[in-house]
């Protein structure tokens, strides 16, 4: 019986139309930091070693940001507060747009926004 491959879903990286990557880089990680960049990296069907060069790279180039655990809270926060005034901001449309139309609108509705 043959063994089940860790990675059953990976495709080997296609070439690029422009040059091969002929630079290699090392890493040293520990066993808690290598379990978590294999696990991130089966989540998105990745080798290691490419999910490891993709967040590197991208980081690098400013396309992701990481976010530090202690600011996750903050940026939920930040979110939900944000989240909440678009809904105010589309409830507020609607009544603008209803009195445009020579609408009526209630005191309750007034309030409610």
């Amino acid at each position: 019986m043959r063994p089940q491959r860790v990675f059953p879903e990976q495709r080997r990286r296609t070439r690029r139309n422009d040059e091969p990557r002929p630079h290699r880089l090392n890493l040293r990680l520990g066993d808690d930091e290598k379990a978590a960049v294999e696990a991130a990296a089966k989540l998105a069907r990745l080798t290691p070693s490419s999910y490891a060069a993709h967040v590197a790279v991208s980081v690098a180039m400013s396309t992701l940001w990481p976010v530090p655990r202690t600011r996750r809270e903050e940026l939920r926060e930040l979110l939900a507060a944000r989240i909440g005034l678009t809904r105010i901001g589309t409830n507020l449309n609607q009544i603008a747009r209803t009195l445009n139309a020579g609408g009526d609108v209630t005191q309750e509705q007034l309030e409610a926004v």
